[in-house]
């Protein structure tokens, strides 16, 4: 599988400042204005995510990119947007972490959760990526549960729908090789959803999402992208675990509904903010 965007920490970014010219590369900062002016890395230019797309073209093809945020989570969307739009552009990277490790901080990062259809099984791959599809489906759930008058609230009742047509997807595959499978609802009922798309337990993330020093919208859309993009992570990942083309072709389906997941997320951050 191919590399589309390098994960740099804060260390091996500071080496490579030291080495280059301000010329050779642009350090860009995704957050919003507000954020931006309470504090941002020295020579970072502001260019809030939900702003990034159009100016794509406006980028120097001949200096690397540098993308920066508070946590990791909304640069590494905008890395993945830029890799994906500028396909023969020089590298691009998405600093991990963002400030919060950059300024010392710890960043919990989500545990790496693979599907290992060898190792596993056809069966309890499918049936383990329906239950984080589950999980991802109980957090959007909660948030519109807590906080129904939200203004993100049609974007997350938006993702939590997707969540479970995934799983529908999924259990497609499943339903073929069961003798006497539950109706689709009645299974998806039963999913427990402990765990998020990506690792995160559930619990956490609405752990995460309660601490955040952030404004609330804000804060969901931030973990919502962390939540997307590992989903997106995990079954490119998935898909080349397989020789099944058709499971191949519903892997990469269901990650590029992740992908278009990230940009609606991202589109209501800009109305947001």
């Amino acid at each position: 599988m191919s590399q589309l965007f390098q994960d740099v920490s804060p260390s091996v970014f500071e080496q490579y400042m030291r080495k280059r010219s301000d010329t050779d590369y642009l350090l860009v900062d995704v957050r919003e204005p507000r954020e931006y002016e309470q504090s941002h890395i020295p020579g970072a230019q502001l260019l809030p995510l939900g702003q990034l797309e159009a100016r794509l073209s406006h980028f120097p093809p001949d200096r690397d990119l540098i993308f920066a945020c508070r946590s990791g989570a909304r640069s590494r969307v905008a890395a993945l947007m830029a890799a994906d739009k500028m396909a023969e552009h020089g590298p691009i990277f998405n600093l991990d972490g963002g400030l919060l490790a950059w300024q010392g901080h710890t960043v919990t990062d989500f545990p790496q959760v693979k599907l290992l259809l060898l190792e596993h099984g056809m069966q309890q791959t499918l049936l383990a990526a329906m239950d984080l599809e589950k999980g991802a489906w109980n957090f959007y759930r909660h948030v519109l549960e807590r906080y129904p008058n939200a203004p993100m609230a049609r974007t997350i009742e938006y993702l939590s729908l997707a969540e479970s047509a995934h799983a529908e997807a999924l259990y497609v595959f499943w339903v073929e090789a069961e003798e006497n499978p539950p109706e689709f609802e009645d299974l998806f009922a039963g999913l427990s959803g402990d765990i998020l798309e990506g690792g995160m337990p559930f619990s956490e993330a609405v752990d995460r999402l309660e601490s955040a020093m952030l404004p609330f919208d804000l804060a969901v859309f931030e973990l919502a992208l962390d939540i997307e993009y590992a989903a997106y992570d995990l079954y490119r990942s998935a898909a080349e675990t397989t020789e099944i083309k058709s499971l191949k072709k519903l892997f990469l389906d269901i990650g590029e509904g992740e992908k278009r997941h990230m940009a609606s997320i991202v589109k209501s951050l800009h109305k947001a903010f």
